[in-house]
């Protein structure tokens, strides 16, 4: 859902937009958590404000994880614009590397042989999947994977011409490229591993709420991400505004968004970083078979089964280690 909303909307929406629009609903509903555990809004008004402005040092402490989940989201849209959902989904799973050695540092977390294996199976599989799409691109360049390709494409096959090359040249004219996808996607991985390391710690390490926790993290992060768009976008949103390129997908992919990090908030909460990687495995086989669906002249070959299988076991060995 994630990619088809970034590469089908017929006016682009401006990333930074989205990024933005999610860190106000985490606010919202931050405040709505707020206001339902003070029952009263005289009490929850107090608390919102308190929570705000009454410790600045534990809102300064708050800002190393807002930018790093601000950064992460960014980049995690650009990711997108350039990567098919299979191949974002299965490369996106190298951020457990980055969570094991961020809980290492930050968290004093030794990992388990049995961790460290199935991290290297994990990159060997991520690895045969990127090459395994690669020769579908009939060309071998940077341009779009088979699985999803870029309108342009889609509709050179709805035509009849069935020619992957020209499939390929529709997809690098649209300016996607394979390279800058997988840059992207490793700095999100850092950032997710680091943001969630600091994140488990400062919410064990605190008497505050959690709603609390989230609507420190949320304002924060509000101002960093506004700040970058208007530094960034300023042009593009005095042109055409700020919900250009808007769709019901996108609109679902940011409301996603907001309400997959308030739940990573909860499991940081009570349980670990690493827990949150147990849906990993049906987010890819669901990526999969919807890349399948939309793309039925998508033949995987052994490579991208071997790898796919490769990724499925090294997160069940993970997930089953602890």
């Amino acid at each position: 859902m994630l990619a088809s909303a970034s590469q089908r909307a017929p006016t682009r929406y401006i990333n930074s937009t989205a990024v933005t629009l999610s860190e106000v609903l985490k606010v919202a509903v931050s405040v709505l958590a707020i206001y339902a555990e003070a029952r009263g809004l005289g009490g929850a008004a107090r608390t919102v404000l308190a929570t705000l402005l009454g410790s600045p040092a534990e809102l300064l402490r708050v800002c190393v994880p807002a930018l790093l989940y601000t950064i992460q989201n960014n980049v995690i849209y650009a990711a997108l614009a350039h990567l098919d959902a299979v191949s974002f989904q299965m490369a996106y799973q190298l951020k457990i590397v980055a969570a094991m050695l961020a809980q290492r540092v930050l968290l004093k977390k030794p990992a388990s042989y049995a961790r460290w294996v199935s991290v290297l199976i994990l990159t060997l599989g991520v690895c045969l999947v990127q090459l395994s799409l690669k020769e579908g691109d009939g060309d071998g360049g940077d341009a779009a994977p088979a699985p999803a390709p870029a309108p342009e494409a889609a509709s050179a096959d709805e035509g009849g011409s069935g020619d992957p090359a020209a499939a390929a040249a529709a997809a690098a004219a649209a300016g996607r490229s394979r390279t800058l996808g997988l840059l992207a996607c490793l700095v999100a991985c850092g950032c997710s591993g680091l943001a969630g390391a600091f994140m488990e710690l400062l919410l064990k390490g605190s008497t505050l709420s959690l709603p609390r926790r989230n609507l420190q993290v949320a304002a924060i992060s509000v101002l960093i991400a506004a700040f970058h768009m208007l530094n960034r976008d300023a042009d593009a949103l005095r042109a055409g505004g700020f919900f250009q390129g808007y769709t019901p997908l996108v609109w679902a992919m940011v409301a996603l968004d907001a309400g997959g990090g308030l739940l990573v908030s909860m499991l940081l909460k009570y349980s670990s970083a690493t827990m949150k990687n147990f849906a990993a495995p049906i987010g890819i086989i669901l990526n999969c078979l919807l890349s399948f669906y939309r793309d039925k002249s998508f033949k995987p070959n052994k490579r991208f089964l071997l790898g796919t299988a490769m990724v499925i076991l090294a997160l069940g060995m993970y997930t089953a280690s602890g």
